[in-house]
């Protein structure tokens, strides 16, 4: 009888550790409000909570497949996997497959290829597995927790996980949200590009740069010629059919490391990287594809540009003012760009 109570207690605390690690995960992720730092911190407390050495967090990808996310051992790896009419996770997601202690048996059953997503030679095989559906609204994807040894998951772990993916999935919701919100409140709605409150952060980070011997930065400030003639002549949709090619055009620099914005009305800035010359190189050569783009108007739009390279001194105001200065001389010679500053 004794032996029984003892059974019985030990069996509660085991469940009262298990619930409190639970409440532990559940608050971890609540404080985090970015996917990435979700994910990666989701994987950390999953293998504490399970004592498991491998991890996974497939995601549905946007047409079909999966993005996943493992932790095995001390490594992170990510992967685009493309989608398998049979594969694990799918079946997990109709609800074929939800605990399997001997998984190299149920797979010669099944007749069910699997690969490693992060393979490393010196590990052995998962032997164990569980994976349960995400839903935040509908199925976002699947998390898996494996084991290099047989029968190693209980129909309560399982039950656990179950509840961890229940947390999981509202704090994706959430973050998702967050990240939406945070995106509208820093994009220009018409262009996409980011906006005047986005250009004011990264502008002062980029000063911090200068004042700490880091990379420099060259901002340039552009508007178009007559900007408004477009509008009265062509009409505002025309108008706004510029601006949006001009933002386009504009994303092109990011392969330069360049950050764009739209700062109002027909004004634009560039954040480039490199000295003033150099930034003036890169914009000569991004105004021809300017002058190559099927245009709804007559003629391409032209824009005036002023650049300005950061210094250590500058405040975000001292900056924006030599390139404005720079711009306006520009505009009033009718240039694209002045040769000195």
């Amino acid at each position: 009888m004794t032996g029984t109570l003892n059974f019985h207690a030990s069996d509660a605390q085991r469940q009262i550790a298990r619930y409190r690690s639970l409440v532990q995960v559940t608050a971890a992720l609540a404080r985090l409000v970015r996917t990435d730092d979700l994910l990666r911190a989701m994987h950390e407390q999953v293998r504490l909570m399970f004592d498991t050495p491998i991890t996974l967090l497939a995601r549905c990808a946007p047409g079909g497949g999966w993005h996943c996310l493992t932790l095995e051992g001390d490594n992170v790896s990510e992967q685009r996997i493309p989608p398998r009419p049979d594969g694990l996770l799918e079946r997990v997601l109709r609800g074929t497959i939800r605990l399997e202690n001997d998984l190299p048996t149920y797979l010669e059953r099944e007749r069910l290829g699997v690969a490693r997503l992060h393979f490393r030679s010196d590990l052995p095989h998962t032997l164990s597995w569980m994976g349960v559906p995400l839903h935040a609204g509908e199925v976002t994807g699947v998390l898996s927790v494996q084991s290099y040894v047989l029968n190693a998951f209980t129909p309560e772990d399982l039950e656990f996980l179950e509840l961890l993916a229940v947390h999981l999935s509202i704090a994706l919701e959430n973050a998702a949200l967050h990240e939406r919100v945070d995106q509208e409140a820093h994009t220009d709605p018409l262009t996409g590009l980011w906006n005047r409150r986005r250009f004011t952060q990264r502008g002062e980070a980029a000063l911090n740069a200068a004042q700490s011997g880091g990379e420099r930065f060259t901002l340039a400030i552009m508007d178009l010629q007559d900007f408004k003639a477009i509008n009265d002549r062509f009409g505002h949709a025309v108008g706004d059919e510029v601006l949006t090619g001009v933002g386009t055009l504009l994303r092109r620099l990011a392969g330069h490391g360049a950050h764009v914005f739209r700062l109002g009305g027909d004004e634009f800035a560039v954040l480039l990287p490199g000295d003033r010359d150099g930034a003036r190189l890169t914009l000569l050569e991004w105004l021809e594809d300017v002058r190559a783009h099927p245009w709804t108007t007559a003629a391409p739009p032209h824009l005036n540009i002023g650049l300005a390279q950061a210094h250590p001194s500058y405040s975000m105001s001292d900056w924006i003012r030599e390139a404005d200065s720079q711009m306006y001389e520009a505009k009033r010679r009718r240039l694209h760009l002045i040769e000195t500053g």
